[in-house]
C-alpha cells in the first residue's frame, strides 16, 4: 500500500531538492616532491564534495589536511554526481589503459570509496548491489594493489531532512540493510586477505606480498544535543539541500579516514 506514496514522494523530492554544483578545485596532484603515500577517492557526489564551495573544504581537501603530518601525499579524486556502483565500474573498465590521468595510475596505497546512496534510491536489489560492490573491490584491488581500501557506509538516509516520511523511514531501513550486508562482505574479504597472508608467510620459498585490507567507515554522526531530534541535528550539519554533507561532516569523515590509515601503518 505504501508503494504509490513512496513513488510520489520520491518524484517530488527529485523535483524540489536544489541541485548543488560540484566544488571547484584540483582533483589530482601531490603535496611534495617525493610523496610517501598515494590516495584515490572514488565515488558519487559526496566523494566529489557537493555541499561545500571548494575542494579544500570537501573530503579530498580534508583528507589531505589530516594526512599531511604523516608525510607528502599523492592524490586523485574520481567522483561524479549521480554515480552508482555500476557506473563507477563502467568508468574503470572504460579507462583500462594508462591514458586517464587518474584511473590510468598504476598504484594507490589507499583507496576510499563512497557509493550507495544512488543505488539505494533506485530499484536495485541489495543482492545485485553486493555483487557489484564485490566486482568493484576486486577490480581496484587487482589494478591498483592498495594496502587498504576504506569503504564508506551508506549514510543514515532515515535522518535526511530533505526526505519526507514515510519515504525517509523506508530509505533509512533500506540503508541499514545494505550496510549490514556490506559489512559482512568486507569482513569476508578481509579475512580472506589475512588467510592468504598467513599462507604466503608459511611458504619459505615464496616471496610474501602484502594483501589488501578492507575496512568499513561509518560516518561519525552522533547527535550531541539530547533535546533535539536526529533530523534536526542533521539539518544543522548538512548542506542547504538537506541531502549532502556540510563542512562539519566532511571534516569528521576525513579525520576518521586519517585515523584508520594511521592504525593500519
Amino acid at each position: 500500500m505504501l508503494a504509490p506514496v513512496l513513488l510520489l514522494q520520491g518524484l517530488n523530492v527529485r523535483r524540489t531538492t536544489p541541485k548543488l554544483a560540484e566544488p571547484e578545485g584540483e582533483r589530482l596532484g601531490q603535496t611534495g616532491t617525493n610523496p610517501e603515500l598515494s590516495v584515490l577517492i572514488l565515488g558519487d557526489s559526496a566523494a566529489a564534495g557537493v555541499g561545500v564551495a571548494n575542494q579544500d573544504q570537501a573530503l579530498l581537501g580534508q583528507v589531505i589536511h589530516y594526512l599531511r603530518p604523516q608525510g607528502h601525499l599523492k592524490y586523485g579524486l574520481f567522483a561524479k554526481t549521480g554515480a552508482t556502483t555500476s557506473t563507477t565500474l563502467e568508468s574503470l573498465n572504460d579507462h583500462i589503459d594508462c591514458s586517464h590521468p587518474i584511473l590510468g595510475q598504476g598504484h594507490f596505497d589507499i583507496i576510499i570509496t563512497s557509493l550507495g546512496v544512488n543505488d539505494i534510491t533506485s530499484s536495485l536489489s541489495c543482492g545485485k548491489w553486493l555483487q557489484q560492490q564485490a566486482q568493484l573491490l576486486t577490480l581496484i584491488t587487482e589494478r591498483y594493489t592498495p594496502k587498504l581500501i576504506l569503504v564508506t557506509a551508506v549514510p543514515p538516509l532515515g535522518s535526511f531532512p530533505a526526505l519526507p516520511n514515510p519515504l525517509r523511514w523506508s530509505l533509512g531501513q533500506r540503508a541499514k540493510h545494505f550496510n549490514h550486508k556490506l559489512q559482512q562482505l568486507l569482513l569476508m574479504l578481509d579475512q580472506q586477505a589475512l588467510d592468504q597472508q598467513q599462507i604466503d608467510q608459511q611458504q619459505i620459498d615464496k616471496q610474501s606480498k602484502a594483501q589488501t585490507r578492507f575496512t568499513l567507515i561509518n560516518l561519525p554522526l552522533e547527535n550531541p544535543q539530547q533535546d533535539s531530534s536526529m533530523v534536526d541535528f542533521m539539518r544543522q550539519v548538512m548542506a542547504t539541500d538537506g541531502f549532502h554533507p556540510g563542512p562539519q561532516i566532511y571534516t569528521a569523515w576525513a579525520k576518521l579516514i586519517a585515523e584508520q590509515i594511521q592504525l593500519r601503518k
